[in-house]
């Protein structure tokens, strides 16, 4: 069984969705499966390229606005790689197409990943580009997949409620095994949020939160870091002035080496967010030993059930109480969250069971379509 996974960026721009892709695609050339991986080209992609080694990749030029990524030659593309089964990876962008037509073409399947571009808020932004995507390929992307593939029950009924019938197969996304860089030790005061900067994530939750913390809190601050989208670190900048906080700093973004050690010097991670399919950030904090405090806009209930962090209704009142709560414990009392946290990802989110469940779903998409 060959497999081709699809998706429009490879490049770190694109976060979460290409630590995925990579991950995935590099677990199940590691179980012996056979993976490519097809994307669009970036100007970054000739310096970053080099991750990718080991897995056969290739990109396709882009025409055009790139937020649609119209890319014509991308199902000529498919048809050399000959794949067996496609898996998509997200939603919106032209590369559906390119997989709808090698479909059409070739009669062989394909998976989705949504990758929470189904949920309601993804849903209400770029609201006008999305009906004329519909229109154009994105409606019968959707209804003519062999099987949708979410990363929690949430997401599932995100597909469902969108109206789609096909199969869905519930797998969580999986996290790199990484150990605590050498040298960094376990008493950080720093809230870390680490992600795309983009409004649905509540950032401005965590600063009104931190409005109401940062006078009983000396020692703590709040750092927040990440790509720039739609002008949202101007808003929060604006928000910080008005709010008087003193101890919140805005970064751009971070990746590899320098990123692992910004994440594992904090001493709690935060995730306001008002939805994710998964958000990857928090399956790395608790990797690295962090106590993760997340909003239920994240499918990350098991942080009470673990006793790891905490996961608290959406807003800037709950978010405060349960930073508060957190930065009352003892250094070993959150040493302790946080090694809680990384038994539950080497136990549950390792990127060989994964590849494997996924592996499942694959060949469930190809009986079906024999």
């Amino acid at each position: 069984m060959r497999i081709v996974h699809v998706a429009s960026d490879l490049v770190r721009r694109a976060a979460g969705v290409r630590e995925v892709v990579l991950g995935l695609a590099q677990a199940q050339s590691a179980i012996g499966m056979d993976v490519a991986v097809l994307g669009l080209n970036h100007p970054d992609w000739p310096a970053e390229r080099e991750v990718w080694n080991g897995i056969s990749t290739r990109v396709v030029p882009v025409f055009g606005p790139r937020r649609l990524g119209y890319a014509p030659s991308m199902t000529a593309a498919l048809n050399e790689m000959a794949p067996d089964i496609i898996h998509l990876h997200g939603l919106w962008m032209y590369p559906g197409c390119s997989v709808l037509q090698w479909h059409r073409a070739t009669g062989f399947p394909y998976v989705i990943s949504p990758h929470g571009m189904l949920s309601d808020i993804a849903l209400s932004y770029s609201v006008l580009k999305k009906r004329f995507v519909s229109l154009w390929f994105q409606d019968a992307v959707l209804h003519q997949a062999a099987a949708l593939h979410a990363t929690s029950e949430a997401e599932a009924e995100e597909i469902y409620a969108y109206g789609l019938r096909a199969p869905v197969c519930v797998v969580p996304n999986g996290i790199a095994e990484v150990s605590r860089p050498t040298g960094v030790g376990a008493e950080g005061r720093t809230i870390l949020s680490l992600g795309r900067i983009h409004r649905k994530k509540a950032l401005d939750h965590l600063i009104m939160a931190w409005q109401t913390l940062e006078p009983n809190f000396p020692e703590w601050s709040v750092l927040i870091a990440g790509p720039d989208e739609g002008g949202e670190v101007s808003r929060l900048q604006s928000l910080i002035e008005e709010t008087g906080v003193q101890r919140v700093t805005i970064h751009g973004p971070v990746y590899g080496a320098e990123k692992n050690r910004l994440m594992a010097t904090a001493g709690l991670f935060a995730l306001p967010t008002h939805s994710e399919n998964f958000a990857i950030t928090v399956a790395e904090s608790l990797m690295l030993e962090v106590p993760v405090v997340s909003s239920q806009g994240a499918p990350w209930s098991g942080l009470e059930k673990e006793n790891c962090g905490r996961w608290v209704p959406i807003g800037a009142p709950y978010m405060s109480a349960a930073l508060r709560e957190m930065m009352s414990l003892t250094d070993a009392e959150r040493r302790d969250m946080g090694a809680r946290g990384r038994a539950w990802m080497l136990r549950d989110f390792s990127w060989p069971s994964v590849a494997e469940q996924l592996q499942h779903c694959y060949m469930n998409a190809l009986d079906a379509g024999g």
